[in-house]
């Protein structure tokens, strides 16, 4: 295949040349950028080390200070120095204050020690047998006098005109019983402090109020000002005789001084490379002593970094850039192969839309049949679910005819034998009459309500007392609950409480509620049921709580269905809850259920109070455990006592017995 020749005339269109001119500017903001951020960082870095380096300088001066802080102090008050600024022309006594500053250096280690009248001159000195001794030296011009004459005590740094070695002064003035005696001066040679800085490699000088070198890690430095002094001011300096007998050598060690970048900058002339360039300046005041602390940290090397930055930034920018140029014309190519495709996608697409059509049709039709399909199972369902409750209804209406006679014949029966106890005159049998009157009453009454069942009624208002009807299943279902061995909780309301509903239906669905409840705690080691009675807003609420385990999750949305159990087969038909809930929807109330697993149940229904309109229900005492203490009458069951553990329970069988 034949190479393509070089377009040189695409090449050099004018939008490749204005991206280039784009890209250019690009790759040096990014190296400008770069360099000012890394040389403002690297200015930060080196001033943060400057100052902690300057602050343990610091602390060294004071530590070397401070341990000749007392000696003026001393002196002031040992016995030989008064005497001898007491009585100057007693030999004896200038003699033994001489060997006491003598002494007295020996163990301090300071460069001078010595004794001044008040008139500035110096009776005694811890040198008195050198050839510099200074006894007899008047000093009264040096500042060190006067301030410790005038104050008390002062601290002065000059060059000594005897000893020509510059030291730090501390004098403290001698009290005596008329007046200052005198002045006691203690010097410190601070050579000791200079050469450790010079160890360090650091550019460090100590600079005084007048704005001269003082101490410094370059010899040159030393007596120098850091810029050149006013000829005014110059002349003043002069005459304090406190920088040696060549004096301030006006010759300033800065050229230039500025701020950029959050920092001082520095422009240093001189002869040496070493402290000639440009350096970043940083000050500590030393404000006890009236110095300053100043540092230069070289700027060529921090250049340089910036710059080796700066320039690795700026290629990295080149190289992205020349990659998102590659990229992009590979992806013009990549996509004109997309674009063929495409075109090759369409003529496929248009091929196949047809069978896609059909395919979707078919899918629909599929997905009708199935609907129709699920449609004529349900309503199947529903048709034998029909026509089981139909057959029910037949056969408890031929029930309820059956029953009502042999119930009538029980009735009249149940009158002769109370009739023949009367004669007798017996009343042991009186109280079992009249319970097996009570049950036959409710037997005529449920074989009533089964006639009545499979035609339409017509709704009668009618009220019943719930602590009667609780009685009454109570009653009826204590066979069931001391068989199982429950606890039964529960409180009779007072004053009594009458809700709009026929009371047989009440006691049939409380007596199917607590059967369940019964059977659900068959296995369970703890068996108690709790009943309570409340009332809020013109609704009774009737709550039947158990210790089972609790109804399934899944069992909850089909639990008032027909037909529906948990119990074991030929055990329930299902109805129980179906018919509970038809009751008492009848009454315009409604029935709810609470369960978790392992937990028990708890069944609650509500149903409307007598009279809502017109005034609303006493409050009532929440249920408590039979026999407790409380008003109104309690219900008491007894039965098999069990253990009290910590478990509640199994599960409730979900449906009526």
């Amino acid at each position: 295949m034949a190479k393509r020749p070089t377009n040189w005339r695409a090449l050099f269109a004018p939008r490749h040349l204005v991206g280039a001119a784009v890209a250019a500017v690009l790759v040096l903001v990014v190296f400008w950028v770069a360099f000012e951020l890394t040389l403002s960082a690297a200015v930060r870095e080196v001033e943060t080390q400057a100052q902690r380096r300057l602050a343990l300088f610091d602390r060294t001066l004071e530590a070397i200070i401070e341990r000749y802080h007392y000696l003026p102090v001393a002196i002031s008050q040992a016995p030989e120095t008064r005497a001898a600024l007491e009585q100057p022309a007693n030999a004896a006594a200038v003699e033994a204050a001489n060997g006491f500053l003598s002494q007295l250096n020996e163990t301090a280690g300071a460069s001078e020690i010595f004794l001044m009248e008040d008139t500035g001159s110096v009776v005694a000195a811890s040198n008195w047998w050198t050839l510099t001794s200074l006894v007899g030296t008047n000093y009264s011009f040096r500042p060190y006098f006067a301030d410790a004459m005038a104050r008390g005590r002062a601290e002065y740094y000059a060059f000594g005109i005897s000893t020509s070695v510059p030291g730090l002064f501390l004098s403290q003035r001698v009290e005596g019983p008329d007046g200052p005696l005198g002045v006691a001066v203690t010097k410190i040679n601070l050579g000791e402090i200079e050469a450790a800085w010079w160890r360090s490699g650091e550019l460090i000088g100590i600079v005084d109020l007048n704005e001269v070198v003082i101490l410094s890690t370059r010899p040159d430095w030393r007596y120098r000002p850091l810029q050149t002094i006013p000829r005014s001011q110059f002349a003043a300096i002069a005459s304090q005789q406190r920088y040696g007998e060549n004096g301030v050598d006006n010759f300033g060690i800065i050229t230039d001084r500025w701020f950029s970048r959050g920092a001082e900058f520095a422009l240093l002339a001189g002869a040496d490379p070493e402290t000639t360039g440009y350096f970043v300046l940083n000050e500590l005041r030393l404000p006890k002593h009236g110095w300053r602390l100043v540092s230069f940290s070289p700027l060529a090397p921090l250049y340089g970094g910036a710059l080796t930055m700066a320039t690795a930034a700026a290629l990295a920018c080149a190289a992205l850039l020349l990659i998102i140029v590659l990229f992009e014309q590979r992806r013009r190519l990549v996509a004109q192969r997309l674009a063929d495709h495409d075109q090759l996608e369409l003529r496929v697409a248009e091929r196949t839309e047809d069978l896609h059509a059909m395919n979707e049709q078919l899918r629909a039709e599929i997905a009708d049949r199935i609907r129709a399909e699920k449609a004529e199972a349900d309503a199947q369902q529903g048709l034998v679910q029909a026509a089981k409750l139909a057959t029910l209804g037949q056969t408890l209406a031929g029930v309820a005819h059956e029953v009502s006679q042999p119930v009538a014949a029980l009735a009249t029966h149940m009158a002769s034998a109370r009739l023949i106890e009367q004669r007798r005159g017996g009343t042991e049998m009186g109280p079992i009459l009249s319970a097996m009157d009570k049950v036959v009453e409710r037997l005529a009454a449920l074989t009533g309500h089964l006639k009545t069942f499979s035609r339409k009624q017509t709704r009668v208002a009618m009220e019943a007392d719930v602590g009667t009807v609780i009685s009454n299943a109570l009653d009826l279902t204590d066979h069931r609950l001391r068989q199982v061995g429950v606890d039964v909780e529960y409180r009779r309301p007072h004053p009594p409480i009458q809700v709009a509903a026929n009371p047989v239906h009440c006691e049939q669905v409380l007596i199917n509620l607590i059967a369940n409840a019964a059977d659900a705690m068959q296995d369970t080691p703890m068996r108690v049921l709790s009943i309570g009675v409340t009332s809020e807003g013109g609704t009774v609420s009737i709550s039947i709580a158990d210790t089972g385990t609790g109804i399934a999750e899944t069992d909850m949305a089909t639990l008032f269905d027909p037909f529906f159990t948990t119990k074991p087969s030929g055990k329930g038909l299902g109805l129980g809850l179906a018919i509970s809930y038809g009751l008492v929807r009848d009454s315009d109330g409604t029935i709810t259920v609470r369960s978790r697993e392992g937990q028990g149940s708890t069944f609650v229904v509500s149903l409307p109070l007598v009279g809502t309109a017109g005034a609303a229900a006493p409050s009532l005492p929440s249920p408590l455990r039979r026999g407790t203490e409380g008003g109104g009458p309690s219900v008491s069951h007894k039965t098999t006592p069990t253990p009290a553990l910590p478990s509640r329970g199994r599960g409730r069988k979900a449906s009526n017995s």
